[in-house]
């Protein structure tokens, strides 16, 4: 094989691997893809004359964005109607469920408000150590609601029935409410 035979088998092939059948970025012959190129830098260490340099290079690929496939408006199906309530009663409020998601010292809340009654309480421990969860309603006689000790990266959740009122919420294990693993809930009257 002659030299220019190489070099013209190697232009070809290079010219494959950086464009996408089709021809140009955007186009393509996968029906439903559109092709887009992607580069980001690379740092590497390599060793030239001795010395050990730091050489930047690109790297670049193609991915493939699925296009939705166009559905015929004759063949959508309409949403069927909501079921009707009995007379006299109301909608069920949609803010009766709260995340807490506990973190070394400190909780953050799904919402700040939810209104009085049953509620569900989920407490999602993202942190490294085990957390749990009081619910202590301030300024009352109530006794004081849990969620026990949740392991790490794990999930506990728990129903309530809460007054109207202001709640501190707090982790009792010990320490983490001195370093700031608080936090407060309003009830709201419905």
């Amino acid at each position: 094989m002659s030299r220019a035979a190489i070099v013209s088998s190697l232009v070809a092939s290079l010219a494959l691997l950086a464009w996408p059948a089709g021809g140009s970025a955007g186009t393509s012959t996968t029906p439903g893809c559109t092709w887009h190129r992607h580069s980001k830098p690379v740092f590497k260490l390599v060793r030239r004359h001795g010395h050990r340099r730091r050489v930047k290079r690109i790297r670049r690929w193609w991915t493939c964005n699925a296009q939705p496939a166009v559905v015929p408006p004759q063949t959508l199906i309409p949403d069927p109607p909501s079921p009707a309530l009995p007379s006299g009663e109301e909608p069920a409020p949609e803010n009766r469920h709260l995340g807490v998601k506990a973190v070394e010292y400190s909780y953050t809340l799904s919402r700040p408000e939810v209104s009085a009654g049953e509620v569900t309480v989920e407490l999602n421990n993202q942190g490294e150590d085990p957390h749990n969860l009081v619910l202590e309603h301030e300024g009352s006689a109530d006794p004081n609601l849990e969620i026990p000790s949740t392991p790490s990266l794990s999930q506990e959740s728990a129903s309530f029935t809460l007054s109207p009122g202001t709640y501190r919420l707090y982790c009792s294990l010990y320490t983490h409410e001195s370093k700031g693993m608080q936090a407060t809930l309003v009830v709201a009257d419905q």
